[in-house]
Order: C-alpha cells, then structure tokens, then sequence
C-alpha cells in the first residue's frame, strides 16, 4: 500500500512539472514578439542568348515577389557558382498591389553582370541577401559569346523602346534605328547571336531617301551621316523559354579594313506573373521566410 501512495506521489509531481513547464513555456510566448510566414515568389528560368564585351556589362532582369507587408530596401547579390560571372551593379524598385484586401509588393532588379568567357547553356544563379533572410536562388541558362574586337561606330537605339510581351512563342518583330556618325562608310555585314534564337526578315531601311519604301538586304553600306532602319524577327526557340529571355545580338561590321562586332541592345521579353492568381509558373521559386509581425 505504501509502494502504491509513493508512486501515485511521483506521478502527481510529474504533472505538475510537466504543467508547470507547458505554462512557462506559453507565458515566454506571449512575451516574445509573434512572428508570421511571408511567402516569397523568385522568378528563375530566365535564358539568356547574348554577343557580350567584357567591358560592357550586360543587365539581367530579376523579380521577386512578397506577401510581406514591407520588403527590404536593398538586396545584395553574389554569384552562383562564384567565378563564373561578376555583379557590377544592382538596382531595387518597389511595386505595390493589393489583390482581396492582401498586400503584394513586387522587388525589381536590375542587375548589371560581366562575363569573361564563353558559355552555352550554362545555369546560373544569385546568393541573394535581403537582410531578413539569406538564400541561393536560381536565375536560369546562359548562352554568350565573348567578342574582343567591340566597336562603336554607330549610334543605335531601339524605335519605340524595349520589348516586353506576355508571350514569347511567337514572331516578334525587332526595329532598330542606327546613324553612322563617323568619317567613313561603314558596311554592315550580318547580325550575329551567341544562341540558336531564329532571326529571320533582316533588312535595312534607308530613311530620307526615294528607295525608302524598298527595304535592302544585308550587306549593306551606311555612309557617313546617313540614318537607318534595321529590321528584324525574333523567333525564340520553342520550348526553352520558360519566364524570360534577354537577347543580345551583334551586328559584324567593317570600315575600311577593320572588321569589329557593334553589340545591340538587349531585347528583353518577359512573361508576366501574379502571385494572388495561384497557378502553375514554370520557372518561379516559392519560399517561405518568418518575419517579425
């Protein structure tokens, strides 16, 4: 009878530990500030097909998406894997929407990188640091060739901005004014691409002429102050695009006797994405981080 008390004693002890325990445990809880689940979107799958210079960095688009109510101000970015490329420079933009009473704020980088050698369809990535949290994101694949012989013997711009289209799967017509501000005709020979992105339709239109209106093949020959209309469609390969592509052709070029690659600037054609719509998109990385609420 005894040996029963003494036990039925040692169990009522443990009880009232384990109780005790429980109820500290609650109590600290109450006190320590709550924390909550922010979901984040990060958009990888990008591919980039481009005719890069070493001393010319290339800018990548990035996005990333929050349910946070306030995003970090400036994210620092390193290479994956280390080496294969160099962040010169990034850029954060702020976009706010509000969808079913739940705040959205979408975080738009532009990242200058520079690559030193050649790649075909290399993967690479960010280590991005927000402050809040630390984490390796994907980016997507990378296609460039490295030109040393760069030159600027044109001024060329884009008709009526960058590209940016909801689909890609498609014909994209490409239209870029070029002026030859130098001493000497310059011969365009072709337009050159690191990657395998169809390029169809390339022709030249000479601005204030009569043969305006009777568009020319490459070669051709740009004098001296003369403007140009170059044309061309952009074709992306099926089934490789997946958020995004950045494309950066090459034009080869000749004066006199110097031949030099005059890069063009990149068409960026991204697919759009919303976080609140929930549905399947191919590329984009979701996570979770706990944040102070």
């Amino acid at each position: 009878m005894r040996e029963r008390r003494e036990g039925a004693l040692a169990a009522v002890v443990v009880v009232v530990l384990v109780a005790f325990a429980v109820g500290s445990w609650l109590w600290t809880r109450r006190l320590e500030p709550r924390a909550r689940e922010a979901e984040w979107w990060a958009q990888g799958g990008w591919r980039v097909n481009a005719v890069v210079d070493p001393a010319k960095p290339l800018v990548l688009t990035y996005n990333l998406w929050t349910s946070a109510t306030a995003a970090p101000d400036t994210m620092d970015l390193e290479p994956v894997l280390a080496g294969d490329f160099q962040v010169v420079q990034s850029n954060l933009a702020h976009e706010v929407d509000v969808e079913g009473g739940r705040t959205y704020q979408l975080c738009r980088l532009n990242v200058s990188v520079r690559f030193s050698k050649n790649y075909l369809d290399h993967r690479i990535g960010f280590l991005v640091n927000a402050g809040p949290w630390k984490r390796i994101l994907p980016y997507g694949r990378v296609t460039c060739r490295v030109v040393r012989t760069s030159v600027n013997w044109l001024d060329v711009s884009f008709v009526s901005g960058e590209i940016q289209e909801p689909f890609v799967m498609r014909d994209n017509l490409i239209a870029l004014t070029l002026r030859n501000d130098t001493k000497a005709p310059v011969r365009m020979l072709s337009l050159w691409q690191a990657g395998d992105d169809g390029i169809s339709g390339v022709r030249v239109v000479l601005s204030g002429t009569r043969t305006a209106a009777r568009p020319a093949r490459l070669p051709f020959t740009l004098k001296p102050g003369q403007t140009a209309l170059l044309q061309y469609v952009l074709q992306p390969h099926p089934g490789t695009v997946q958020q995004g592509l950045i494309f950066q052709p090459a034009l080869v070029l000749r004066s006199g006797r110097t031949e030099g690659f005059e890069v063009m600037p990149p068409v960026v054609i991204e697919r759009a994405f919303q976080p609140w719509q929930r549905r399947e998109a191919p590329g984009v990385v979701p996570f979770v981080e706990a944040v102070p609420s």
